[in-house]
Formats: structure tokens, sequence, C-alpha cells
């Protein structure tokens, strides 16, 4: 595995696409994750990775079995050559298509007084993204771990340094969590999380609002990917201003019963 600073050209346009293609520049922005080459020097096949995202370009005939198997439990953005490889390799392979969004419109406004409760995560905010994601633990989310809006970044320590994160705060309580899921050169894809109990306050748009903006200030243009299937979020990103460009069909992976080895 090679360093994240280091990450060559393939065969992906030169410039920045939304959606999967600011993976490979978010991995060098945040130091987060790391990439793999069948030869660094003249590279014929490229795995990227960052938390559950992962990006394969190339020839899979030069991607190692093996080498694919450690990446299982994760979301595969792949063109159709490497789907043979991809099924060989994970018991399970299922589609999963998701909705990109970019940032047109003019968003639906919110009440000065809910916005007055939105400011920008800071590095000291380790503890109430921790409570924060104790408080949004579902059955999908090991207790006391990680919460998922963070593995982008390798943390809640991470996510709330990146100066990429703006939350509503109720007197102690982190309530909502707008974020640069990924970040790259031109672009900004935002997710955003909600305390269970402060729901239906327009906490979330609130927090988009604010990360658009910082976004637009600094050239980036805010983009934002939805599961075809989650109403919600689709309503959230419409109500923020955006408006959905195109579909992308991911394959979520779960990893094989024991590791292959080279040549599997």
């Amino acid at each position: 595995m090679s360093a994240v600073t280091a990450l060559p050209v393939i065969d992906w346009p030169t410039s920045e696409q939304p959606g999967a293609g600011v993976l490979p520049a978010h991995v060098a922005r945040s130091a987060h994750g790391g990439w793999w080459a069948d030869d660094p020097g003249a590279v014929r096949a490229l795995l990227v990775h960052c938390g559950p995202e992962r990006l394969l370009r190339g020839d899979p005939g030069h991607l190692d079995p093996g080498v694919l198997a450690r990446y299982g439990r994760g979301h595969f953005h792949a063109p159709d050559r490497f789907l043979p490889l991809l099924g060989r390799t994970f018991t399970h392979l299922t589609p999963w298509v998701r909705v990109l969004h970019v940032h047109t419109e003019r968003p639906r406004s919110v009440s000065r007084h809910t916005a007055a409760w939105v400011r920008p995560l800071h590095a000291d905010d380790e503890a109430r993204l921790d409570r924060f994601a104790r408080r949004a633990t579902t059955s999908a989310h090991r207790a006391g771990g990680p919460h998922w809006i963070t593995e982008t970044w390798g943390g809640h320590r991470a996510l709330a340094g990146s100066g990429v994160a703006w939350g509503a705060f109720i007197g102690p309580y982190l309530a909502s969590l707008a974020c640069g899921y990924l970040a790259g050169r031109d672009h900004l894809d935002i997710a955003v999380a909600t305390d269970p109990a402060f729901r239906r306050l327009d906490l979330a748009l609130a927090c988009v609002h604010a990360a658009t903006a910082a976004a637009h200030a600094q050239g980036l243009t805010p983009t934002w990917s939805a599961p075809q299937s989650n109403h919600a979020s689709r309503a959230l990103a419409e109500a923020a201003g955006f408006r959905p460009v195109r579909r992308e069909v991911l394959y979520r992976a779960r990893p094989v019963p024991c590791p292959l080895t080279a040549g599997a």
C-alpha cells in the first residue's frame, strides 16, 4: 500500500468529476485511507479506498484478487468491466443506486433563530461528537463506535478539526451535523445526520445551508449523494437547493469466508 500523497493518475478525467471522482482528492486532503496499484511507476490497475468507499480504475486483469478481498464491507465504484472480478472475489455483491445532486437552486429558508444555533465544528468538539454518536446509535452501529458520518475522515477528532463540518448546538448538545463527507479540489460532497430527539426542527437544513455557503465561498461545488430509496434524504436535498443530475450504481460487497491468495 502506498502513501496517499503520491496518488497516480490513471483513466479518470483530468478535471475532477462529482461523486466517486472526488475520492482520490479526498484521500490526499484528509490523509485518511490510501491506494493500491499494480505498479506505481506504470499503473494498469488502481484501487483507492477511504472509510467504506472504494474506487476501482484500470484493467481488472492486473488487480490481485487477494488485495481486493481485503476491502470487503465497502461500497465499490467500478466500471462494468470489474464486475466479474468482484463477483468472484466476494460472497455477496449487491447493486445499490445512488442519486447524485448538485447545488443549483435557492434553498428553502430557515428562521434566524434556528440559523443562530449553527456554527463550524472545531477540534475541541470531539467530545460532543462522541455523545452525538452514542445518542444516534442504532442496531446498524456498534455502541460506542464512531458515527458513520466521520468514517471518511478517520473518526470524530479528525472530522471536528477538518474545517468542513457545521453543527447545530442546543445547550450542551450537538443536535444536527452537516459536513463534507468527501472533500475534493473542486467539489464538496455533503452528508448530514441529526440526533433523533431533535428532528423536524429544520436543524439539518440550517446546517446544510452553512455547509453549502462555505463551499461556494471556497470556490467548491456542493454535491449530495443519496440512496435512490432514501426519500427523506432526497427531500432534504431538494429543500436545500440541490437538484438530481444523474444516478450511479455502486456495489456493496461482503467479504469471502477466508482470505484469497494471489491468483485465486
